[in-house]
């Protein structure tokens, strides 16, 4: 599998660089508020748009596992509590249900 994944990794690698070489005579002026910057190669603002992308997705990530985590740790709570009640069942006697059930069937 992890050959798989580092041959598409070198096919994207040289992707990439055959698209940065074929547009390496581009360049672009940026407009930003209050900054401009002049004559900047495309490949740069591509590299540049491609970095925010991976921080936003790293971001997204980051709070999808602390969300995941919680949730993992509430279900164990969960569990836990379940196991507890099922072993108090487990170990009641057979007399103690039957009075239970008797009680249940009163109030009913």
């Amino acid at each position: 599998m992890w050959v798989i994944r580092y041959f598409l990794l070198l096919v994207l690698i040289v992707i990439i660089l055959g698209f940065a070489i074929y547009n390496s005579a581009q360049r672009l002026d940026i407009n930003f508020p209050g900054y401009q910057f002049f004559d900047v190669p495309l490949m740069v603002v591509i590299l540049c748009a491609f970095c925010v992308g991976l921080l936003v997705s790293f971001i997204l990530t980051i709070a999808q596992s602390i969300k995941m985590s919680g949730d993992v740790r509430n279900s164990k709570k969960m569990a836990h509590q379940l196991e507890m009640e099922l072993a108090a069942l487990r170990n009641r006697s057979l007399e103690d249900i039957d009075e239970l059930e008797e009680s249940e069937v009163k109030s009913e």
